[in-house]
């Protein structure tokens, strides 16, 4: 009889615990395509002399990403983006080589110090506000920590996602000040031209569901 009462409550104590393993949703894995994927920088001119300068498009090349998410509930994803920022690069099409180089050489050495920060990444926190429309796409804003030539702010990203099969996209735009993040923005001829503090992140994300 013993023997009975002791398998007996083994059995309701291991019950519950499969149960509870049982209905815990299986959690998908999608790693970041970068070769699909693009991150671009625009950076607008600003100054007195602000005719003699040009606004910049900037692409980053390096980067990597992986994505949680509980099966059928993006809700509860989580988000790990590393970029490289020595692999910013400058996409403007008409200027010389000589202003290319000369741009790259101060974003690099004066503006972003890649070199004493060579890694930028962002680790998500919340995902609100998520609605689902007609066509499939689902519209939230995502919240997280993102860390930038050694300063971690908080911010908020709003991304539109489309989920098919084993892809996923994402894309959105952000608007972000470099001062927030003790980057000082490029200026010259004692601050007559210059950019804006502000810069605009656009990103278009393909990710694949790990098999």
């Amino acid at each position: 009889m013993r023997k009975i009462s002791i398998i007996a409550l083994t059995l309701l104590l291991w019950l519950p615990a499969m149960a509870g393993q049982a209905q815990a949703p299986r959690v998908l894995v999608f790693n970041v395509i970068p070769a699909e994927s693009s991150f671009n920088v625009f950076v607008a001119k600003a100054g007195l002399l602000s005719l003699l300068a040009h606004d910049h498009n900037m692409g980053i090349k390096s980067f990597s990403g992986t994505l949680r998410m509980p099966e059928k509930a993006i809700g509860g994803s989580s988000l790990r983006m590393e970029v490289d920022t020595r692999s910013l690069v400058v996409l403007d099409a008409n200027i010389s080589e000589g202003d290319r180089a000369k741009i790259t050489r101060s974003m690099h050495e004066e503006v972003l110090e890649s070199t004493r920060y060579p890694l930028a990444t962002f680790d998500s926190a919340a995902v609100a506000d998520l609605q689902t429309t007609a066509d499939g796409q689902q519209h939230l804003r995502l919240s997280g920590d993102l860390m930038l030539h050694g300063v971690t702010r908080r911010i908020t990203i709003p991304v539109t996602v489309r989920l098919e099969g084993g892809r996923l996209q994402a894309s959105g735009k952000y608007t972000l000040r470099q001062s927030d993040f003790g980057i000082r923005p490029y200026s010259t001829a004692g601050g007559a031209i210059k950019v804006k503090d502000e810069v605009v992140l656009n990103f278009r994300i393909v990710a694949q569901l790990s098999s």
